[in-house]
């Protein structure tokens, strides 16, 4: 029989009935440790504007870590708003390092609870913990003053009151109650809490209006490992994807996929989607027996950039996916609301709203998430496959040419990853090109700028990381 939450889980202090109790306690995880290698704060959500009604989402990143193997504390900042009714975003990123010129640091955190203040070329940035009349925490209760200038050069405001209407849940379930491996390291631990009622102004793109919502996410993580131990200097090694579903018959679910990509993109522990039923049960999941298919992929136009590419040459994501979880009846789609949602972070980061319908558990449901990608598609066989993909997913030609040219596709994926790339372009010029070119115009243009992009990286002598 499941579990269900304490009935007076909203009350400081709040130890949840999983988790190592050392960890999971409840405010004073949320609180600044200088003994951990990584900590993270994480927000999304999805407003709407009270006098346009037009509907905006939101990201925000607060993130504190330990460099060269322990030595350096860097930290960053980052906010992101989306029109979810034009496409159109707008994100920005400002970076903490250890040596400014004397000046003091520009992140900090309270030692007991959530109260962290980033200094800003904008001003002060910062998500706190309410408090009540008499001063006393409001427990799972906090304030948001966002503001910086995009991408554009727009300048961006937003103000949060945010209240969680559920209780904490872990990530891998109750069987690894918030305890993962995460990028290499062996002591990684995560919990989210979604349910948010946020209310708040939002000042952006000529827009000056209140907004309101009721889909929202936090997501928090932290580490003992300083993670520069398990990476490389480009963070070649370790790539994840983190998919956010909230759903309108009340489950809420977070699917995590980590990628040893030296090992042709081996899935790797933790892998797997976490999930948290409606109230008053607040039920909670886990699985690893869950599949990803990316439905359609995007090039990326290269506007806004990491610090660190993994290639300056083609880069392509994965544009919309159908998620399936056999054992709990899950089919759902998702449908991109921002088609390149890029933000300048140390690596390749996508993430962006999109649209979800589907079922779970065997009912109709639609809802609202958000799609985080750090795994380009950038190596001669990633881009095979890319390819075969947009083919598999297509239903113009016939379904004969279309199953010879993935069939064919799959030989080129494998003379690549015998590391004969000479070798895989003739064999695509000689079996792929002739069944494309008898297909129809439309299909040909669709799949023009990968197989171009495919057969640049085949003659690229560099060898890729």
């Amino acid at each position: 029989m499941a579990k269900s939450p304490p009935a007076d889980w909203k009350k400081y202090p709040y130890r949840p009935d999983w988790g190592n109790p050392r960890w999971f306690q409840f405010p004073r995880i949320d609180g600044h440790d200088p003994e951990l290698g990584m900590a993270t704060y994480y927000l999304d959500g999805f407003v709407r504007g009270k006098d346009s009604g037009r509907q905006y989402a939101v990201m925000t990143i607060f993130s504190e870590m330990k460099i060269v193997r322990g030595m350096l504390r860097v930290a960053f900042h980052t906010f992101a708003l989306y029109d979810c009714e034009t496409g159109h975003y707008g994100t920005c990123t400002d970076n903490d390092y250890p040596l400014r010129l004397g000046r003091g640091r520009k992140f900090s955190n309270a030692s007991d609870h959530l109260d962290i203040r980033y200094d800003s070329p904008r001003g002060e940035n910062s998500w706190l913990s309410q408090r009540d009349a008499s001063g006393e925490l409001r427990p799972f209760a906090w304030d948001l003053d966002l503001r910086g200038r995009d991408h554009h050069g727009e300048s961006m405001e937003l103000t949060l009151s945010v209240e969680a209407e559920r209780p904490p849940a872990p990530l891998g379930g109750r069987e690894l109650g918030g305890e993962m491996m995460f990028l290499g390291g062996e002591e990684t631990y995560s919990y989210f809490q979604s349910g948010l009622t946020m209310k708040g102004r939002v000042r952006w793109r000529g827009a000056d209006e209140e907004v309101e919502g009721t889909v929202g996410w936090i997501d928090r993580q932290w580490a003992v490992d300083d993670f520069t131990v398990y990476q490389d200097v480009r963070s070649t090694r370790y790539r994840h994807e983190w998919r956010v579903l909230q759903l309108d018959n009340g489950w809420d679910m977070s699917c995590f996929f980590q990628y040893h990509r030296h090992e042709q993109n081996r899935k790797v522990p933790w892998s797997g989607v976490s999930a948290q039923g409606p109230g008053p049960e607040f039920e909670i999941k886990a699985t690893t027996d869950v599949t990803i298919e990316p439905l359609s992929f995007v090039k990326s136009p290269g506007i806004v950039r990491s610090f660190f590419m993994i290639t300056d040459g083609p880069r392509w994501f994965p544009h919309g996916y159908r998620m399936r979880v056999p054992e709990w009846d899950v089919d759902v789609t998702a449908t991109p609301l921002v088609d390149a949602p890029a933000h300048h972070l140390r690596i390749e980061y996508w993430t962006g709203p999109v649209r979800l319908q589907g079922k779970v558990f065997g009912e109709t449901v639609t809802g609202y998430g958000f799609d985080e990608r750090c795994r380009p598609y950038v190596r001669n066989f990633e881009l095979t496959e890319v390819l075969r993909i947009m083919i598999s997913n297509r239903e113009d030609g016939t379904a004969a040419d279309r199953r010879a040219l993935i069939y064919r596709l799959s030989e080129v994926e494998a003379l690549c990853l015998r590391g004969d790339p000479e070798v895989a372009l003739a064999y695509l010029e000689r079996r792929v090109s002739p069944i494309l070119n008898t297909q129809p115009g439309e299909m040909q243009s669709a799949l023009e700028p990968i197989l171009d992009d495919l057969r640049l990286v085949l003659r690229t002598k560099a060898k890729p990381r």
